[in-house]
């Protein structure tokens, strides 16, 4: 620092200077400068190390984005969503760990899949972060078991016990329940009988949750109109009894196609489920819109003799996996308008060196332009939050469009 004007300012030109001792008036201004020059230089110590001290920490939380934002988080995505979850929880308003099963009236049990050591460490970061821990409970009983566990008030007492209990032990600011065996297994023709128990248990699970001060959530399959029809959806959750009770109702707008090569959740579709959801609650203002950052491999033909093991049937993809297996299979993908997603098909050899065929393979999938299409949908209609399924899925595409910078030139997202 010699070269420095800090430096030639504080050389001790007072003293090697041919200035008058007996002046006091001399003496009393060298006096003050020297004071000066000394406090200017603590001033810019102080001032250097605290920029150097800034420049240490790590970059700021990025911000809430303009319609809340929840997301549910599978274990099985925890390798990918850790290493982000300290810089993009705090752009969430809740987050539910998605690895919590009912496995009995009076059990609620860890995924036995589920990796220990992932998911304490995902828990004990976001216990540090703003945003409310909301773990999903999975009905994972056989099919009809929850549903007679609902259906007799005494063990659907117990299992509300169980849950709040549960919630107390954790510590946690609310629960979200995703009880999908009533849609997927046990049977349309059990709706009628379930759709009043199920109704008991949401309004008795939020009396005590919200007793001891947190919050219920529930994650539903969509309905399309406030009927009772096979046209109306999975109207067995009842929207529009449950939603007095409930703090949110996440709508599972995704998963449109399964079965069949198809979109993952086409427009048009998702604007039914949501004005569906509207006519049965009689308002958004509770009602949180699923975004699908992920899609679906099927395959659509085959030519030649297949193994009779290890042939691939329907797999996933996701926003974060599929650029690669673009590159991986040279193939191109082509924009579909209509349903706000994206398709390609590629070819795919499988032998066991004494067979061999060809599939050909079909994907459909949401990226980042998809899921601002839905938020938009979301904004439209004033629902009360849009929820991302899911965190570990998505890329830094999906974050672009959840926290787009040109937003706000100001502020940059932090990403991994």
């Amino acid at each position: 620092m010699s070269d420095s004007p800090i430096s030639a300012d504080f050389a001790p030109a007072d003293e090697g200077h041919d200035t008058p001792i007996d002046d006091e008036r001399s003496v009393e201004q060298g006096r003050r400068r020297r004071i000066l020059s000394w406090l200017g230089f603590v001033l810019l110590g102080l001032l250097f190390g605290s920029v150097y001290l800034a420049w240490q920490q790590e970059s700021p939380p990025p911000p809430k984005p303009d319609i809340p934002l929840d997301a549910w988080v599978p274990y099985w995505g925890l390798d990918a969503s850790l290493p982000a979850a300290r810089s993009r929880v705090p752009s969430m308003r809740e987050v539910s760990p998605f690895w919590f099963n009912a496995a009995g009236v009076d059990q609620i049990v860890v995924d036995p899949n589920a990796s220990i050591e992932l998911t304490s460490e995902f828990m004990d970061t976001v216990r540090g972060i703003d945003v409310d821990v909301l773990p999903s409970i999975i009905d994972a009983l056989p099919a009809g078991e929850m549903a007679a566990i609902l259906a007799d008030p005494a063990t659907r007492t117990q299992h509300v016990e169980t849950i709040r209990a549960f919630a107390a032990d954790g510590g946690y600011d609310g629960i979200d329940i995703d009880y999908e065996q009533f849609a997927f297994a046990d049977g349309r023709d059990t709706w009628a009988t379930t759709r009043p128990n199920w109704v008991a248990f949401v309004e008795e699970l939020a009396a005590v949750l919200h007793a001891d001060g947190r919050s219920l959530t529930v994650s539903i399959p969509p309905v399309y109109d406030d009927g009772q029809t096979s046209a109306s959806g999975y109207w067995v959750y009842d929207y529009g009894a449950i939603v007095e009770h409930v703090d949110r109702i996440r709508i599972m707008t995704y998963d449109f196609s399964v079965a069949e090569p198809g979109p993952i959740a086409p427009l048009d579709w998702v604007e039914s489920a949501i004005t569906g959801a509207i006519e049965a609650t009689g308002s958004p203002d509770k009602l949180v819109l699923g975004l699908p950052a992920y899609g679906r491999n099927w395959p659509v033909r085959t030519t030649g003799v297949c193994p009779a093991e290890d042939v691939p049937g329907r797999t996933s993809v996701s926003a974060r996996s599929v650029d690669e297996l673009i590159q991986r299979r040279n193939a191109t993908p082509v924009p579909v308008d209509e349903t706000g997603e994206w398709e390609f098909e590629y070819e795919l050899e499988v032998s066991d060196g004494v067979t061999t065929c060809v599939q050909t393979r079909q994907v459909h999938y949401v990226d980042g332009d998809g899921i601002a299409l839905r938020m938009d949908l979301a904004r439209q209609y004033r629902l009360d939050g849009v929820s991302l399924w899911a965190f570990g899925f998505d890329d830094d595409d999906v974050w672009e469009s959840i926290l787009p910078t040109v937003a706000d030139p100001s502020v940059t997202a932090t990403t991994d």
